[in-house]
């Protein structure tokens, strides 16, 4: 019974040993494009979570634009070029993301949308030209006296 034992066990092992390397798992291997597809889509900085918090910071500013403009604390004119440049940078974004958003042109886009921001932050704080006090010529009263 042992002798049948031992010779089972290594026929087992002989097989083990002799089993083609492709049958084998190693794991997931990446592909010759970056890891996951084709482009940038599987990269650490243009992948498709970047594009939606991108895409979520814009329509913020947007509805952020529309609620200034409703509210008159900024002016009309001034809104509708803020909204133009809120619309353009979408497009762009929505171009670049369309074969994978490159790590640069996440950049550019992320400083032009930090850039649209800081506009809307001037428009916000001087109301389109006008100070807290809603004077246009932004001087004191007092210096005009005689």
């Amino acid at each position: 019974m042992r002798k049948v034992l031992i010779s089972l066990a290594a026929a087992g092992a002989a097989l083990v040993v002799a089993a083609p390397a492709s049958a084998q798992y190693h794991g997931a291997q990446p592909s010759g494009y970056g890891g996951n597809g084709y482009g940038y889509n599987g990269s650490r900085y243009g992948n498709f979570g970047e594009v939606r918090a991108l895409q979520g910071r814009l329509d913020a500013l947007e509805y952020r634009i529309r609620m200034l403009d409703r509210r008159d604390v900024i002016r009309d004119d001034r809104a509708d070029r803020l909204r133009e440049d809120a619309q353009r940078l979408e497009g762009r974004l929505h171009r670049a993301a369309r074969n994978g958003l490159s790590p640069n042109e996440a950049s550019q886009i992320q400083g032009r949308l930090a850039e649209l921001e800081q506009r809307v932050q001037y428009a916000t704080a001087y109301r389109g030209g006008r100070d807290r006090y809603d004077r246009g010529d932004r001087r004191d009263d007092r210096r005009d006296r005689d």
